[in-house]
């Protein structure tokens, strides 16, 4: 099944600030998961939860573009039998903060399209009260 999720936030703080919370290793754990990321291109990484039914415990991902403090891009591998998907997130300053578009796309089964859905909105949630504290 192919998926693509789009989503459109605005968070009331400086572009450099979302910025260093979506291109960092200690700002996608606080926000997204555990990973062993780094800002390079080309550079392999894994995002990690704990498992559960359904889930083997990590998603497998690469680093496929970045240009601060505007675009990242990174693959998204969830399952062994999904082919690599693909996560973009855009920053752009508007007026009194920044805006923030997610696109996700690739092919998976039903009931990850699903959750994916469900939890980007959560994730958000997440940052938006990283972006808060700090």
């Amino acid at each position: 099944m192919k998926i693509a999720l789009f989503f459109r936030e605005f968070y009331p703080h400086p572009v450099e600030k979302v910025w260093t919370a979506v291109s960092t290793r200690e700002g996608l754990a606080v926000w997204l998961m555990d990973n062993d990321f780094e800002p390079q291109e080309g550079k392999r990484f894994e995002l990690r939860y704990p498992p559960h039914a359904g889930g083997r415990g990590w998603i497998n991902c690469q680093v496929l573009a970045i240009e601060p403090p505007e675009r990242i891009v990174w693959s998204w591998q969830a399952a062994e039998d999904d082919r690599p998907g693909q996560v973009e997130i855009r920053l752009r300053a508007v007026e009194s903060g920044t805006e923030l578009t997610l696109q996700h796309t690739g092919e998976t089964d039903p009931a990850r399209r699903l959750r994916y859905a469900s939890g980007w909105s959560t994730k958000f949630a997440e940052l938006r009260a990283l972006l808060a504290r700090t």
